[in-house]
């Protein structure tokens, strides 16, 4: 194989010049990737409807693009003239199981291509022991004719669709290092977000080993976005975790949490992004019961992006497998150990309320953001 077609869906519903602009931004995105993972190309070039990748080790880029926002599908292919019995040749080259069919796509030709599906598929039968089945059949052939060349392929590979990262603006992403927050920011890159990861270093309870699970997570993240500086911050939760820990038992996790937000609100004002992302999920937690997520950004103006909130435990840990952050969340998590034996699901506001002028809660914050370090992967 010498090259490989990179399909996308989502891109091909946009007009005009924001899908011209998605499009080169996708093409980026790919040869940023493959930069990234040290495979050599010749060129990423950009067509209508494609992006097509030159590289003789087709089988590692095609498996590293897998997971690329914006990518629909992946073709790695053979190259040839713009010919049916050129394309016939080719067709040599791939091994086919017991049944087949042919697909044909043209762009800017006079070939039909029910033509190269008759003929193309009459060759292979006649060469070949198998037997056409277009429903199901064990091989697709795929023929793409663009203006004078053709690309055959006989493997698809599936991507994860959506839009490129970065297309949809800049957001703050709160991430534990986890399994929820991780998939909860992959899930908005897929969508086009770019993400400034916030991480609340939970002193004196986490250890020096849950800021490096939390890099380790950003490095993952990373690989989908590689091309960009990517940068972080860094909240020394200490003081406002000993004040809480002292003063508060229910309750405590509703504040904390509310304590976040406030913090991440003033980190995106600052920053100029648009929005914070969480990982939270309906009810998984005492402090994501519909209330306490009401209570604790109850105040907050920048809009809250919550792509995991019907996500179930399995779904959501299905993914982080899939995008490689859920063998790095075996550490055991602060918020286990700063959660109260009997955590308030159900807080009502005035409770809330007596609990934050207890605690002082704006002077929790200023401390919060006092210790906050911005800092470059």
């Amino acid at each position: 194989m010498n090259h490989i077609l990179v399909r996308y869906g989502e891109i091909g519903t946009k007009t005009g010049k924001a899908r011209s602009r998605m499009q080169q931004v996708l093409r980026q995105r790919v040869a940023d990737k493959l930069e990234h993972e040290e495979i050599n190309f010749r060129k990423v070039s950009s067509q209508p409807g494609r992006i097509i990748v030159e590289t003789e080790t087709f089988e590692k880029a095609a498996e590293k693009l897998e997971l690329v926002p914006g990518i629909s599908s992946i073709y790695p292919a053979l190259k040839t003239e713009a010919d049916i019995e050129k394309i016939k040749q080719v067709t040599e080259k791939f091994e086919v199981g017991e049944t087949f069919g042919v697909d044909a796509n043209t762009v800017f030709t006079d070939i039909p291509s029910q033509e190269i599906k008759q003929e193309v598929g009459a060759y292979v039968d006649d060469e070949r022991e198998a037997s056409v089945d277009l429903d199901y059949p064990d091989t697709w052939i795929e023929v793409e004719v663009r203006d004078e060349d053709a690309y055959v392929s006989s493997e698809k590979i599936e991507g994860v669709g959506g839009l490129p990262a970065g297309v949809q603006g800049n957001y703050a992403a709160l991430i534990s290092g986890g399994i929820d927050s991780p998939v909860a920011a992959y899930q908005m890159m897929k969508r086009g977000a770019d993400i400034t990861p916030i991480y609340f270093y939970n002193k004196p309870i986490a250890a020096v080993d849950h800021l490096a699970r939390f890099e380790e997570v950003i490095e993952k993240l990373k690989q989908y976005h590689p091309g960009k500086k990517w940068e972080y911050f860094v909240v020394d939760m200490e003081e406002v975790n000993e004040k809480l820990l002292e003063e508060v038992e229910k309750g405590r996790m509703v504040l904390h949490r509310k304590i976040m937000f406030r913090v991440a609100e003033m980190i995106a004002e600052d920053e100029r992004l648009k929005g914070i992302v969480t990982g939270e999920s309906l009810g998984q937690k005492s402090s994501q019961t519909a209330q306490n997520l009401e209570m604790t950004t109850r105040g907050i103006q920048k809009p809250l992006m919550r792509p995991l909130l019907t996500f179930n435990k399995n779904q959501i840990t299905e993914k982080a497998r899939r995008i490689g952050t859920f063998e790095l969340a075996e550490i055991n998590s602060a918020c286990q150990t700063l959660s109260p034996e009997n955590p308030a699901t159900e807080l009502k506001e005035d409770q809330l309320r007596q609990l934050e002028e207890k605690v002082e809660i704006d002077e929790l914050v200023e401390k919060a953001l006092e210790n906050t370090e911005k800092k470059e992967l």
